[in-house]
């Protein structure tokens, strides 16, 4: 997940956190995805977005030595921390790049002396993985020239986006949440963001000369307990706070949303995330 200007959830302590566990839960998904795809040892890899680095981090194991991963993202506190956690676990295969996904730029390098030029461009990448990246960005045709630019062909990317944000849903009931559901996309919306991105990306995609190999459903639904609604429940947590900075969210939405979720906890609830795919498209 890509984060910087462009990133509305911000680059705190806490977001750090809450990725972390996010990447959790969802990391076995991921893995399959790659398994998909055929990302193995010796490979290069492109890290689109890489926030904190926690995925970047399984590829450079997946990779080895042998291998290579460039991690890019617009947020130098995250890649700083990426950096010492691959120096913490000896990963040279691992290197970062500040790079502005918005315009195709980068900013300032983080590779070490020994680490390829920090070109992404031309081809020659034998993967790229990309999860949350193009729903907060301007201009998602941009993202897309890179990705096809960055591939060698029979190179393959591995991309997680969303389709519909708003089946993010608690039943019975589930009003506020349904509030707080909108309230978050019309701030991304106002933000330049698109949180139903995956039904534009196929089109563009295709017409940047990728082929489209297989794609799947990530959707979810779990009675409250299940470890992906404990992951809707913890963002419900984590993000009302920046509603309410930007004036989208008032106490009194809080109130009914504690109050909603208290009986949701004790109750046999059914929480739905928002309608999530995997896509793998390969560069023929």
């Amino acid at each position: 997940m890509t984060a910087g200007p462009s990133y509305v959830l911000g680059t705190s302590a806490g977001e750090l956190e809450r990725l972390g566990r996010q990447h959790q839960i969802w990391r076995d998904d991921t893995l399959a995805g790659w398994r998909q795809a055929g990302f193995g040892p010796g490979q290069r890899i492109l890290d689109l977005g890489c926030g904190p680095g926690f995925a970047a981090l399984d590829l450079a194991e997946l990779v080895g030595t042998g291998g290579r991963v460039l991690a890019v993202d617009n947020a130098e506190p995250y890649l700083a921390h990426l950096q010492l956690q691959a120096e913490d676990r000896k990963m040279p295969q691992l290197a970062t790049v500040t790079w502005d996904l918005n315009t195709g730029r980068a900013k300032r390098t983080g590779l070490r002396a020994n680490a390829p030029p920090p070109l992404i461009v031309p081809a020659g990448w034998d993967g790229v993985w990309c999860r949350w990246v193009a729903m907060f960005l301007n201009d998602p045709e941009a993202l897309v020239q890179l990705i096809a630019q960055a591939l060698r062909p029979g190179g393959r990317l591995v991309l997680h986006e969303y389709v519909q944000w708003d089946t993010f849903a608690l039943i019975p009931g589930g009003e506020a949440v349904a509030r707080f559901v909108q309230c978050c996309i019309g701030h991304w919306q106002a933000s330049g963001g698109d949180p139903h991105i995956g039904r534009r990306l196929p089109e563009l995609l295709e017409r940047h000369g990728l082929r489209l190999v297989q794609t799947r459903s990530l959707l979810a639904c779990e009675r409250g307990d299940g470890p992906k609604a404990l992951w809707l429940q913890d963002f419900l947590q984590c993000y009302s706070p920046q509603l309410a900075a930007a004036g989208l969210w008032s106490p009194q939405d809080q109130q009914q949303l504690e109050s909603e979720l208290q009986p949701a906890r004790r109750r046999s609830s059914l929480w739905v995330t928002p309608a999530l795919v995997e896509m793998i498209w390969e560069r023929p």
